[in-house]
C-alpha cells in the first residue's frame, strides 16, 4: 500500500488568484516585521495556509514576492490619491484634501511605513526592479502640479512652487513623526502616540501646507 504524507499541503487550483492574493496578504505582514532579510518563506507559507512550493510557482522566488509587495502597496496609496479627483476641486481644496489624506494614509498604514523603511534600508535595490511604481505615479505628481499651476493662475497660490518639493514635504510632516514616535517621546517627555496629539499634528500640518503654498501679500 502506497504511503500518504500527510506533511504536504496540497497544492490549490482551483481558486488560483484567491491563493495569491493570501500568499501576498501573508508576505506583506511578514515583510513588514521583519524585513527582506529577516523574512522566511516558511512562516508565509505558514501564515497563507499553503506550502513554499506554491508561493514558488505563483511569485518564482523570495525576491519577485517581495517586489509584488512593494507594488502591492504602492498601487494602495496612489489608488487613495486618484480617489481625491484633484483635478476637479479648487486648488485650495485639492491641496488640503491631499494634506489630509496623505497623513491619514500612514497614520493608519504601518505595514507600508514599514516596508519602506526597510526598502530604503537596502537602498532602494528592489523598488528600483519595478518601473511600474515610477510609471503608477508620475501621474499623480502632474496631477499635483496641474493644481499648483491653477492655484497661481487665481492669485492664491506662490509661483515656483515644485510638485515633487512639495509632496516629499507632505509625506515627512505625515510621517516623521510615526517613524521616530518612541525616540521623539522619551526626548521631550510628551507621547506622541496619543490620538489627541495625533490630532493636534494633524491640524498642524495643513495649517503649515496651506501657508507654504499661499500667495504672500506683497508689502507697500
Amino acid at each position: 500500500m502506497r504511503k500518504t504524507d500527510t506533511h504536504v499541503a496540497p497544492v490549490r487550483t482551483r481558486d488560483p488568484e484567491r491563493t495569491r492574493a493570501q500568499i501576498l496578504e501573508a508576505a506583506l505582514t511578514e515583510f513588514a516585521a521583519h524585513g527582506f532579510d529577516g523574512a522566511k518563506v516558511h512562516a508565509i507559507a505558514e501564515s497563507a495556509g499553503c506550502n513554499a512550493r506554491l508561493i514558488y510557482h505563483y511569485f518564482d522566488s523570495k525576491e519577485r514576492l517581495y517586489i509584488a509587495a512593494l507594488r502591492r502597496i504602492y498601487s494602495e496609496i496612489r489608488a487613495r490619491e486618484e480617489d481625491l479627483h484633484l483635478d476637479t476641486l479648487p486648488p485650495e481644496q485639492a491641496i488640503r484634501r491631499l494634506t489630509e489624506t496623505t497623513f491619514d494614509f500612514f497614520g493608519n498604514n504601518s505595514v507600508f511605513l514599514s516596508i519602506t523603511r526597510s526598502e530604503n534600508l537596502l537602498g532602494g535595490r528592489f523598488i528600483s526592479q519595478e518601473p511600474e511604481i515610477q510609471k503608477m505615479s508620475q501621474p499623480f505628481l502632474d496631477k499635483i502640479a496641474d493644481v499648483l499651476k491653477r492655484g497661481h493662475e487665481a492669485g492664491v497660490f506662490r509661483d515656483g512652487i515644485d510638485a515633487l518639493q512639495l509632496y516629499v514635504s507632505i509625506v515627512a510632516l505625515s510621517a516623521h513623526h510615526i517613524n521616530a514616535s518612541h525616540t521623539l517621546s522619551a526626548t521631550f517627555g510628551r507621547d506622541l502616540s496619543t490620538e489627541a496629539w495625533r490630532q493636534d499634528r494633524r491640524q498642524h500640518v495643513i495649517e503649515m501646507v496651506q501657508a507654504a503654498v499661499r500667495q504672500r501679500e506683497s508689502k507697500a
